[in-house]
């Protein structure tokens, strides 16, 4: 039978864990928000510079050539879109055992 200590005890590792990934999470939000900013940037700098520097260039033709271009940008950022939708799901996880942890709590009590 678990007892009311071990239910605490794991309450507590649990509310460590979420607070740690909620650390992590945050970093990622920012990491994202650098890579998107990253990339939008690098975009725009080689659209501006396919216009001028070829300017018959159907706009198609040149969006996927700047697309080309800046590949690399666009995948760090969706790779960290990524990263932080995991953190946010385990995040998400935690949440939820916490939840259950404080509904055997209650039952516990209750029983005693």
């Amino acid at each position: 039978m678990i007892v009311q200590g071990q239910i605490e005890e794991q309450i507590l590792v649990l509310v460590e864990e979420l607070e740690k990934t909620t650390d992590v999470f945050a970093t990622c939000i920012e990491e994202t928000a650098r890579a998107d900013v990253a990339y939008k940037r690098s975009y725009s700098i080689a659209l501006a510079k396919r216009a001028s520097d070829f300017p018959k260039e159907t706009v198609a033709v040149r969006e996927a050539k700047v697309i080309t271009e800046t590949i690399d940008d666009l995948a760090v950022s969706k790779i960290l879109g990524a990263k932080e939708k995991a953190v946010k799901e385990k995040l998400i996880s935690l949440r939820s055992q916490l939840d259950a942890l404080r509904t055997l709590s209650a039952n516990v009590r209750a029983q005693t």
